[in-house]
């Protein structure tokens, strides 16, 4: 559930990216991919929630069958447009199959987002294994 270190050329490539991982692991169907773009284009970027993070998730009756998360990093960041926030170089991506576990799941990446330093071990790790220590 997690890739380092990708390449994506813009920010709707990097959401698909960390929400194929979603796919990829049976937690959602395809259709969840398209869902996180349309959301992108019909609310604008209100996914990019601290400077350079980025939280790519839909809604539940959009293919979700688990909840489940993913996490992305990027080597060389991207922008959303939202000034005081880009450039996006981490994407977590999540997926939750109601409002009570979408809920519960935001308050447990909140909680880990907001530890200082917690975002930066997240950009200097470079393997998985680094990752889930922090985790």
């Amino acid at each position: 559930m997690i890739r380092l270190q990708a390449e994506a050329p813009d920010c709707e490539s990097a959401l698909r990216m960390g929400g194929q991982i979603l796919v990829d692991s049976g937690g959602v169907e395809p259709i969840y991919l398209d869902a996180m773009i349309e959301m992108l284009h019909e609310f604008g970027p209100y996914v990019v929630i601290a400077p350079g993070l980025a939280l790519g998730h839909a809604r539940p009756d959009a293919g979700v069958k688990r909840t489940c998360f993913s996490l992305l990093t990027l080597s060389k960041p991207v922008e959303f447009g939202v000034e005081d926030n880009d450039p996006v170089d981490i994407i977590f991506s999540f997926a939750a199959p109601d409002k009570s576990a979408h809920i519960e799941a935001l308050r447990q990446l909140a909680r880990m987002c907001s530890q200082e330093g917690n975002l930066d071990r997240i950009r200097s790790a470079r393997t998985a294994d680094d990752v889930f220590a922090l985790l």
